[in-house]
């Protein structure tokens, strides 16, 4: 039975963001955590979990300096890209050559970027990680561009680790970052923006989708903002420069502030305004909380303590992930998972590596309605109940069913073989749920299998409703086809629409 949302009537303003108190630390209330601040809520997770507190847990997932690594064939072709790319358009004559010079380049670049999030799934599956990435995933769907109007990966992978060390960072500080990383630059027009010619687009985006929201600025302050930001420029296709001949050195008149601002000073200007402490929280709110309105008083609240600590992403994480408005009843079970999150914590509730067959991961991925690094627009992805029709849950249905199959590896290509044994080598081959795997849970009697797979997969307001169901499917454990009937069992459970809540 699903619980009303708060009111500040029926749940107190003043103690929305308080932490919750330990004596209210249990096993639902980590599950909860878990699943939400990361991508699944393992048994032994929960466990460790339970031995320590929220913040000691936050503390240690959003830990400063784990970055992805970067691959030595993305370092290598970001050291000599913009070198063949000067001798192909300089020195390269013959069209036909210039043209099989340029496809070369694009294949190099495309197998680059399919790497890039094979690496990046591979990493984010780590629980170590996952939290930190998770976190990332919602900066790149605010600070949002899309591979198909870039297509250059150093430059997806630079703007990626700022935003994740950007997470230690005050959010006016990460805007400013942002605003001079080449794949912003390049995806709204900064290149283009000349004091002879403003081009707004940064400018526009810039208010409305990374600091105060539509209608929460004028269009004068587009224009004023953008001039602000003239002569950024990028040198050798991956560095950031100014050039101070290309910018607007006049006064500008912001928020009804004047004065010779470059684009530093109007992100400044921008935090001084009231809606800037309330923006971010509320796309946090979109993607860890519910689709639903929260009261204002509730977000206002938090934005003023928010803006007392200097924007500080670190304290609206803590603050917000141990708050008792988080851990409230009514956003238990009540938020569908993204494909990211679905795919990510089906391995991690399976105990599966990603498996290296990057045609099958992101093909499922895209179909899943969710592409890696490729929003619909400029306004990011849409969440919730958008991620369902009857397209994409059959494509959820089907990664399951495949994480349970036998793997054919005879009729894989050389390159799949060498990935596969590539990862075998680094200590990650467990890509499949395996027949081993099922027959050692049927130690249980069924009674306790059916509860362990409920309380393990799906959240506490669902589970009654699959409990009978689950236990009539799985029947006695020791007889013969037991694992065939877990399997099944297994299979539709993280095929229903409870296991695709979180």
């Amino acid at each position: 039975m699903s619980q009303p949302a708060p009111t500040p009537q029926t749940f107190a303003v003043e103690d929305a963001w308080k932490p919750l108190p330990m004596s209210f630390w249990r096993i639902e209330e980590a599950q909860h955590f878990l699943r939400r601040v990361g991508f699944s809520a393992t048994p032994e997770a929960v466990t460790t979990a339970l031995r320590d507190s929220p913040k000691a847990y936050l503390q240690a997932a959003f830990l400063p300096g784990t970055p992805l690594p970067k691959s030595t064939a993305l370092s290598e072709y970001e050291a000599t890209a913009n070198e063949r790319h000067v001798h192909i358009y300089k020195n390269v004559e013959d069209e036909e050559e210039k043209r099989r010079l340029r496809q070369e380049l694009q294949r190099e670049e495309s197998q680059l970027f399919r790497d890039f999030a094979m690496d990046w799934f591979a990493f984010a599956r780590q629980p170590e990680h996952s939290a930190q990435e998770k976190f990332v995933v919602f900066l790149q769907d605010v600070f949002v561009v899309e591979q198909n109007s870039i297509r250059d990966t150093p430059l997806l992978f630079s703007l990626q680790q700022t935003l994740r060390g950007g997470i230690h960072l005050d959010y006016p500080e990460l805007c400013k970052q942002v605003s001079r990383e080449p794949a912003m630059m390049r995806y709204l027009d900064l290149v283009k923006n000349t004091a002879r010619k403003p081009n707004e687009n940064f400018a526009r985006e810039l208010f409305e989708l990374f600091t105060l929201g539509e209608g929460n600025y004028s269009e004068d302050d587009i224009k004023e903002a953008a001039r602000a930001f003239t002569g950024y420029r990028i040198k050798k296709r991956y560095e950031f420069y100014f050039e101070k001949k290309l910018h607007d050195a006049s006064p500008k008149t912001i928020f009804a502030e004047t004065g010779n601002w470059d684009g530093d000073d109007v992100i400044d200007i921008t935090f001084q305004q009231a809606t800037a402490r309330t923006f971010l929280i509320r796309e946090l709110i979109k993607f860890y909380l519910t689709e639903e309105a929260v009261p204002e008083a509730y977000i206002e609240a938090l934005g003023e303590q928010w803006a007392s600590h200097n924007f500080s992403l670190r304290y609206l994480i803590e603050t917000f992930f141990q708050s008792r408005l988080f851990f409230h009843p009514a956003y238990r079970g009540n938020m569908v998972k993204s494909p990211i999150h679905f795919y990510i914590g089906l391995c991690q509730d399976l105990r599966l590596d990603v498996i290296p067959l990057e045609a099958r991961i992101l093909r499922s991925m895209a179909t899943m309605g969710q592409s890696f690094y490729n929003p619909p627009n400029v306004r990011g992805w849409l969440y919730g109940e958008h991620w369902i029709n009857s397209t994409t849950i059959s494509a959820r249905r089907q990664l399951v069913d495949y994480l349970f199959a036998n793997l054919n590896e005879k009729k894989l290509n050389a390159n799949e073989q060498l990935a596969l044994k590539n990862a075998r080598e680094a200590g990650r081959g467990n890509f499949l749920v395996t027949q081993e795997r099922l027959e050692q849970v049927l130690s249980l009697a069924p009674d306790d299998l059916a509860k362990h797979f409920t309380t393990y997969f799906i959240t506490a307001p669902s589970r009654a409703t699959y409990l009978d169901a689950l236990h009539s499917i799985l029947g006695d454990t020791q007889d013969e086809g037991a694992a065939q009937r877990v399997r099944h069992a297994i299979i539709a459970l993280l095929q229903s629409p409870a296991y695709n809540l979180c």
